[in-house]
């Protein structure tokens, strides 16, 4: 059996990468210490917190990370500010989530790819896969492994849009591909917060879809397209002129990818993102057909009719 215990090394490599790391938080106390843990390769880590209002700035700092305090806005606009505002030691950056671990392998790759003096590599920044894992255990099959997102990034060559609930890169030139993952315990407070945290997404999500919606933008070219991510991206856009498309997203997840293969917790995380589907594509529809506006009227005109 893959479990979460196989991912988290607790010694990572000692022959560092010419890279800082910065980590968002925002009430982090739980997850923070694990977190520096796996940066202990690291000679200049930095903690962005948005307003914290446990421990959580007070442990990175007993930990030895520099601590900077910025309101939270979006995810775009967050690291766009530790790329503007934050002295790094390094050009290079490393973007982490407090409960995102570094592993070895990841942080020997980073050596080897920018180079002792982090001046080999002219990328501007390097797409980087993450292990999920849920119920201790990996999801390699239901959580899309390897899923990649630009976490490492030169701070002269990239920045950040807003796009979903998440950011999109905008880089000049050609984005790099890393191989070693980090490992994301996206678990990590418990269920009630995560339905709560991807109800809020599903509505920024179907913000999103409902402009693409209406821009209709030519899409079909996108899938031709030999980048994968790109691929990706074009079919996520496309899905969402459909209907029916949380059933499709179950189907996909836990058939065609093999989600069965995780066991129980590949079942239970392709139903709740399932749900998550599900709950943009009914936001979707309640601004298609104006719900608020026609609840209010029905509602005033009960309350005229019973006075």
């Amino acid at each position: 059996m893959d479990n979460a215990s196989d991912f988290n090394p607790t010694v990572v490599s000692r022959q560092a990468a010419p890279v800082s790391v910065v980590i968002l938080t925002y009430d982090e106390e739980d997850n923070i210490a694990a977190c520096l843990r796996s940066c202990q390769w690291c000679d200049d880590v930095h903690v962005l917190d948005s307003g914290s209002r446990d421990r959580t700035c007070e442990i990175a700092r007993e930990m030895g990370a520099k601590v900077h305090l910025n309101p939270f806005s979006s995810f775009g606009q967050q690291r766009n500010w530790a790329i503007d505002n934050i002295e790094c030691k390094y050009p290079w950056q490393f973007h982490l989530d407090a409960d995102e671990r570094f592993t070895a392998g990841l942080v020997d790759e980073m050596r080897h790819v920018l180079g002792a003096d982090g001046s080999i590599s002219d990328r501007p920044a390097y797409l980087c896969p993450s292990k999920l894992i849920f119920m201790n255990r990996w999801l390699k099959y239901s959580g899309g492994y390897p899923a990649y997102q630009v976490r490492l990034l030169h701070r002269e060559r990239c920045r950040f849009i807003d796009f979903g609930h998440g950011q999109r890169e905008q880089c000049e030139g050609e984005v790099g591909r890393l191989v070693y993952p980090y490992i994301h315990h996206n678990f990590s407070k418990g269920l009630v917060h995560w339905f709560y945290k991807h109800n809020g997404y599903s509505t920024q999500e179907s913000k999103e879809a409902i402009q693409l919606r209406r821009a209709r933008p030519p899409l079909l070219a996108g899938l031709r397209d030999p980048d994968p991510v790109v691929r990706r991206r074009t079919l996520k856009n496309i899905s969402y002129f459909l209907r029916g498309r949380f059933a499709l997203r179950f189907i996909d997840m836990y058939f065609r990818r093999g989600g069965w293969l995780d066991g129980w917790a590949g079942f239970h995380y392709s139903s709740m993102i399932a749900n998550y589907e599900y709950w943009t594509e009914l936001k979707i529809r309640e601004a298609d057909l104006h719900w608020p506006d026609r609840t209010t009227a029905l509602a005033n005109r009960l309350i005229a009719e019973e006075a």
